[in-house]
């Protein structure tokens, strides 16, 4: 049997850029507000901080799960730097400005999950490079534009929830070509 593992130093580096990501996260979706998500210190690995899942092998975070809470900031760029990230439910937490176009780094996502937020402006483009991506839920916010033609790419997608938002125009007939969907 071959295991590989990988060097400590690699390891916490990678760790380290998690925490620090989760740590710049946590000021934007709080606003600074030092009471909130009172988890994520110091004193606990980021591992168990609230709504934070990580893999067992990589110590890397593949979920964060911060659902039905009054946070009320905004996604801010950091997100970007969770690329083992798989599953990211952030629903019902009054979240406001853009989905940031740093999400478009996150290979692994599977399940994005903005639901019932105040997010505005388009759906980022880069939003197409997360080719692992099988549900999209945007429904109830502010979004504005048009329904991305570059859904149909997502060959992997078989959920998308748009309504309740300010889209304009009709469903492309491109997303027929997506057969999951």
């Amino acid at each position: 049997m071959l295991v590989y593992c990988m060097p400590l130093a690699t390891l916490s580096l990678s760790s380290e850029t998690d925490k620090l990501a989760l740590l710049a996260l946590k000021e934007k979706l709080t606003n600074g507000v030092q009471d909130a998500l009172p988890s994520w210190n110091e004193s606990l690995h980021f591992c168990e901080w609230q709504g934070v899942t990580c893999g067992r092998r990589h110590m890397r975070v593949s979920a964060l799960r911060l659902k039905n809470q009054p946070l009320g900031g905004i996604l801010g760029p950091s997100l970007g730097n969770l690329t083992f990230l798989r599953l990211l439910n952030l629903s019902n937490i009054n979240l406001h400005g853009e989905i940031p176009k740093q999400i478009g780094r996150l290979k692994r996502l599977q399940v994005l999950n903005l639901n019932d937020n105040n997010l505005h402006g388009e759906v980022p483009m880069e939003l197409r490079n997360c080719t692992a991506i099988k549900v999209i839920f945007l429904r109830s916010n502010r979004l504005s534009g048009r329904i991305p033609t570059w859904f149909e790419s997502m060959k992997q997608l078989t959920r998308l929830h748009l309504g309740t938002n300010n889209l304009v125009g009709t469903i492309p007939s491109s997303l027929k070509n997506v057969s999951s969907l």
